[in-house]
């Protein structure tokens, strides 16, 4: 399983040194509004995602939530996420038996200091994670990717795929990817 976590590690280094960002300040670094980059690894019968990239992507805004409507917005963005990933976000045939794990969607706030002159207002990012775990081999399945799709405020898709071979895709709405 090393294996996998090296390449995916490699994988996300390319990712952030070759894409365009917006900077916000210290903290949080750079990110740019509705592009968002997906990480993707494969082997065997493990697959590891990743996302990181603006709240307002996911949320419409990037401040902490705080009236009933912006958590409601929040719940909704995290249980996508925590409890739909294997029926909405990502698809893969049923008789894969496949589960997640490590799951994690987490908003990170940008730091300021407390005498510091704030840049146009607080800045953060969504981190999300999760392992796919199936009882069969995945090479040669087809894996649709739904991201945009039920994140509407993406407005570009960025898939970088570890698999039997690396690849970048510009993804749909909803994207298949082969295995």
């Amino acid at each position: 399983m090393k294996k996998i976590s090296l390449v995916f590690a490699l994988a996300l280094m390319s990712s952030a040194a070759f894409s365009e960002h917006h900077n916000h300040g210290k903290g949080l670094g750079a990110h740019s509004h509705g592009s968002i980059e997906l990480d993707i690894a494969v082997e065997g019968k493990v697959i590891e995602v990743e996302i990181d990239g603006p709240s307002e992507s996911f949320l419409g805004f990037e401040y902490k939530p705080v009236t009933d409507k912006e958590k409601k917005s929040f719940s909704e963005a995290e249980a996508l996420w925590t409890k739909e990933l294997l029926t909405k976000l990502f698809v893969l045939d049923k008789k894969l038996g496949c589960t997640t794990s490590e799951i994690k969607f987490e908003q990170e706030l940008e730091d300021h200091d407390k005498n510091e002159k704030k840049e146009a207002g607080v800045h953060s990012d969504i981190e999300a994670k999760a392992k796919i775990t199936c009882m069969q081999e995945l090479k040669g399945e087809t894996l649709t990717v739904n991201v945009k799709k039920h994140y509407p405020k993406i407005k570009k898709l960025t898939i970088d795929l570890v698999a039997t071979e690396t690849k970048k895709i510009e993804a749909s709405n909803s994207q298949e990817i082969k295995l």
